[in-house]
C-alpha cells in the first residue's frame, strides 16, 4: 500500500501496541488502533464494503472488542470522520495563527492548509468527508455542522479582535458558504488533479475575500 499520513500513523500505533506484552494493550491505545485500521479500510473499500469483521481482523482482535471500544459500524465510521475533521480543523487553525497580521493573509493561509490537507489525504477525503453512502450521510452532515461552527468561531474572533460588531446569524451564514466553497472546489480538484494546492488556495481567496470585505468589513491587505 502506498505510504500516506494515515498509513504512517497506523504503523506508529501498531508499534506502540507491540510494545505491550501478552495483549495487555491500554484501552485508549487499542481504540486508536481500531480507528486507524477502520480509516484505512474505509479509504480502500468504502463504507458499504467494509465489515466489522474486517476491522477486528485488521487490528488482531475479536469483533466484540470493536463493539466495546467504539461501537457499531456506523459509530466506527462517525468516529473516523470526527478524527479526520479534528485533524483538518487543527491544521487550518494552526496555519491561521501562524500567518500573522492581515485578514487576506490569514484567509489564504487557512485555505492553503485546507487544500494541502486534502491533497495529502485525497483517499480519506473521498471516503469519509465526501462520501455519498446513504448510511453515512447523517454523520457527514454532523461533521459539516461542526466545521461551520469552527469557521464561524474564527470569523467572530477576527471581528472581535478588530473591534467590529457583526450579526451572529450573518457570521453563521458566511461560514456555511465558505465551507460549501471549500467542498465544491475540493470536488472540482478531483477532476483536475494537475492543479496545485497553492492554485486552489489563490482561487478560493479570490472568490471569498470580496464577500468578507463587503459583509464583515475584512481588509484585502
Amino acid at each position: 500500500m502506498e505510504s500516506t499520513p494515515g498509513t504512517s500513523e497506523l504503523r506508529a500505533i501498531e508499534a506502540e501496541v507491540q510494545a505491550h506484552p501478552h495483549g495487555r494493550v491500554p484501552r485508549e491505545l487499542r481504540r486508536r488502533q481500531l480507528l486507524a485500521v477502520a480509516e484505512q479500510l474505509f479509504v480502500a473499500r468504502g463504507y458499504a464494503a467494509t465489515s466489522m469483521d474486517d476491522v477486528a481482523a485488521g487490528a488482531g482482535v475479536t469483533k466484540p472488542i470493536v463493539y466495546e471500544l467504539v461501537g457499531s459500524k456506523h459509530e466506527v465510521f462517525e468516529a473516523c470522520m470526527e478524527r479526520a475533521a479534528d485533524a483538518l480543523a487543527s491544521r487550518v487553525a494552526d496555519a491561521v495563527v501562524s500567518a500573522g497580521e492581515g485578514d487576506a493573509t490569514r484567509l489564504r493561509a487557512g485555505a492553503l492548509a485546507w487544500f494541502e490537507f486534502i491533497g495529502e489525504r485525497r483517499g480519506l477525503w473521498d471516503a469519509l468527508l465526501a462520501s455519498d453512502d446513504a448510511p453515512a450521510s447523517a454523520a457527514i452532515e454532523a461533521v459539516r455542522a461542526r466545521q461551520d461552527d469552527f469557521v464561524a468561531a474564527q470569523l467572530a474572533a477576527t471581528a472581535q479582535a478588530e473591534g467590529a460588531v457583526v450579526d451572529p446569524e450573518l457570521v453563521e451564514a458566511v461560514a456555511t458558504a465558505m465551507n460549501g466553497a471549500f467542498e465544491a472546489l475540493g470536488r472540482w480538484w478531483s477532476r483536475h488533479p494537475e492543479r496545485s494546492a497553492t492554485e486552489l488556495a489563490d482561487l478560493y481567496t479570490a472568490l471569498v475575500l470580496p464577500g468578507l470585505e463587503g459583509l464583515l468589513g475584512w481588509s484585502a491587505r
